[in-house]
């Protein structure tokens, strides 16, 4: 049905282009085209996914808050939450290394996931969204590493 939408979407911009036959409407199509990817196109399953993390073939990046991350990650996470993602996109991309980034966050329909991995893809990183994310791998078993919160200083009796 979505990608009937698009063709319809776009038939109409350039419906719209030839009987207008102005250069707004030949802007708004080349806009319009300029989309960020759809989003199957931006997510990787489970299967494969497990498959490439095996062979190391992967940077997995935690897209989830600080919190969430110290309580559980995805063994050899890079945290990189997604509010400042577009600020360390190329630190991403560097430690990428070539390899297929793979985002992960908790919510079921992976929306903090996908919109990492479309703004990475934006970037110029090749970047897919992992179906199920962390409660999928948590639930089959794969490794789970822990961040223990920073110690208090020497000294210190902690809070009052």
């Amino acid at each position: 049905m979505r990608k009937v939408m698009r063709r319809i979407g776009t038939a109409v911009w350039v419906i719209l282009a030839l009987i207008g036959g102005g250069v707004v409407a030949l802007a708004a199509l080349a806009q319009f085209d300029r989309r960020e990817p759809a989003r199957e196109a931006l997510l990787i399953t489970f299967a494969d996914f497990e498959q490439l993390y095996a062979a190391k073939k992967v940077l997995v990046v935690d897209v989830r808050d600080a919190d969430s991350f110290a309580a559980g990650h995805i063994a050899g996470a890079m945290h990189v939450p997604l509010y400042v993602l577009d600020a360390r996109a190329a630190e991403v991309r560097t430690a990428a290394d070539g390899r297929l980034v793979v985002t992960y966050c908790s919510c079921p329909s992976e929306g903090s996931s996908l919109a990492a991995a479309g703004r990475l893809t934006g970037a110029g990183v090749r970047a897919r969204a992992l179906v199920g994310g962390f409660s999928r791998w948590v639930e089959f078993g794969g490794p789970v590493e822990r961040k223990d919160p920073p110690t208090m200083g020497a000294g210190s009796s902690g809070p009052a």
